[in-house]
């Protein structure tokens, strides 16, 4: 048994965020507790090639979490949430070269990271429950492809008007950029037209109904 190289450089991303944080923020020693569970739900199947999809999505979860420990002690708890996003990264269904579910799961927990540091208080670390659902639905995601481009737009989007606004009540955007990304609305179920149907002529005979 082999262990692969994308499962160890995820273990490697977790710890190399969440250390500095720590030492930086000590009250937040025990979010490392969900970074070695976090570990253990990689490396009990280390054998299995995760993917450089699966890869930048956990070293942006853990590196979006590590930005709000950094920037105060009291968002330890979001950890918890980074290790379930984790879990659900490893054993999806996301394709190893999915790199826009990957980046998507990683700019939702990076938009966390930065809201929470520029907002200067634990207020908001609630939003880090929907980065976990948004990044339940891109790597559990079968049919729509753009769920990961989804992420990015509404989430940049999102962040940039929470950073803007100093938080409060535009938290809420979070819930937004969460329902936006799983409805995927305008990513990846619109194609062209195969052809153009000539109909201005054309008699109804379908008792009414628009076919």
């Amino acid at each position: 048994m082999t262990i692969k190289a994308t499962s160890a450089l995820s273990i490697l991303a977790i710890w190399a965020a969440m250390i500095p944080a720590v030492l930086v923020r000590h009250g937040a020693w025990w979010s490392l507790i969900f970074a070695f569970l976090a570990t253990s739900a990689i490396g009990v199947s280390a054998w299995r090639r995760l993917g450089l999809s699966r890869l930048l999505a956990i070293a942006g979860t853990w590196t979006g979490t590590a930005i709000a420990i950094g920037s105060d002690a009291g968002n330890a708890w979001i950890s918890i949430f980074a290790f379930l996003t984790t879990a659900a990264v490893v054993y999806s269904i996301m394709r190893r070269s999915d790199f826009a579910a990957g980046a998507g799961i990683a700019v939702s927990w990076l938009v966390v990271g930065i809201v929470l540091a520029t907002a200067g208080d634990t207020s908001g670390a609630w939003i880090s429950v929907f980065a976990f659902l948004t990044a339940g639905a891109i790597a559990n995601n079968r049919g729509r492809r753009g769920r990961g481009l989804a992420a990015v737009v509404w989430w940049c989007v999102a962040g940039a008007i929470m950073v803007a606004a100093d938080g409060g009540a535009w938290y809420a955007l979070s819930v937004a950029a969460f329902l936006l990304t799983a409805a995927s609305l305008g990513f990846g179920d619109f194609h062209l037209p195969g052809r153009f149907e000539w109909d201005l002529l054309d008699r109804d005979d379908d008792g009414g109904s628009v076919g």
